[in-house]
């Protein structure tokens, strides 16, 4: 499984625990667990372009991030623009991760995961419909430079 199709999971827990049917309550634990995995959609859309598509190494540190904002600086690394939607949120979808999961952390609403998702759903798509592109012409002559010293 894939980076992208495990965002997909991630955004299937989301989506349900942040609608009527998943939450009829309304219970605010629900509601910070699809805070949650929200942000692991985008967070693992983004490692899906730097990994499954550009081939960055997983081990190294700064891919083990969850801090979206450094994600997105290495995805533009490689010429790949990422949504101004996608940046205006990422530090507040940041803190998701974290302080979801731990009592006294951050409230999430359903209004706020919506836009989550929704712009998760707009990224994922732009990545979709743009793949060819991004992984021919987003390379950065650097990476390119990488790339010919394999082959000699």
């Amino acid at each position: 499984m894939n980076y992208h199709e495990k965002a997909l999971r991630d955004l299937e827990v989301a989506k349900n625990y942040n609608s009527a049917q998943g939450n009829p309550g309304n219970d605010e634990g629900l509601y910070d667990i699809a805070a949650y995995h929200a942000q692991q959609a985008i967070e693992k859309e983004l490692k899906h372009i730097l990994h499954d598509v550009f081939g960055a190494d997983e081990t190294e540190r700064k891919f083990k991030t969850h801090t979206i904002p450094a994600l997105i600086s290495q995805v533009e690394e490689y010429d790949v623009s990422v949504p101004d939607n996608v940046k205006a949120i990422a530090y507040d979808i940041t803190a998701w991760e974290a302080k979801t999961r731990y009592p006294g952390g951050a409230k999430s609403n359903r209004d706020d995961i919506n836009e989550a998702i929704q712009i998760y759903e707009e990224f994922s798509g732009y990545v979709k419909d743009n793949i060819d592109n991004i992984s021919t012409e987003g390379k950065t002559e650097t990476c390119q430079e990488e790339e010919g010293k394999d082959e000699v």
